[in-house]
């Protein structure tokens, strides 16, 4: 069985010698298979619904679920996170807000319809550590 299942890693490889579908998977906390087609993989990366990272959540614990990106760029109200297949670079842009709150994250890649970006639909964390200050009903501030 051990020498199969090397066998049949050893074929992923050459299909994805950098990237693998699952560290994409990981990285947003979904079940995707490592033998599955680039197209199919790029369907399931539009339809899935992340479970490690979640709209409102703190810039850090969204940055540190894309620690196994290639590339990694940080700037002041968005992160870009790069992974390679043959097929071309897949990228994760987060979005944050002034608090550095996770507010969207848009999917890139050439070979998705339309313009060749999906914003991700992400779900809502508890927001319960967020408080409104007294002296402005306008700004918020991490409790």
């Amino acid at each position: 069985m051990q020498f199969f299942a090397a066998i049949e890693r050893m074929l992923i490889r050459f299909r994805y010698p950098v990237s693998l579908p699952e560290d994409v998977a990981h990285s947003l906390g979904v079940e995707i298979d490592n033998c599955i087609g680039f197209k199919n993989f790029l369907n399931a990366c539009r339809l899935s619904r992340p479970t490690r990272i979640a709209k409102f959540m703190p810039r850090m614990e969204a940055e540190r679920a894309f620690h196994g990106a290639l590339r990694k760029e940080r700037f002041s109200s968005s992160s870009l996170y790069s992974f390679y297949f043959n097929q071309g670079w897949l990228e994760f842009e987060l979005q944050f807000d002034a608090n550095s709150l996770l507010r969207r994250v848009y999917v890139h890649h050439k070979l998705l319809e339309g313009s060749g970006i999906y914003e991700l639909q992400l779900p809502i964390e508890d927001c319960s550590h967020l408080q409104v200050q007294n002296d402005s009903a306008d700004s918020l501030f991490i409790a």
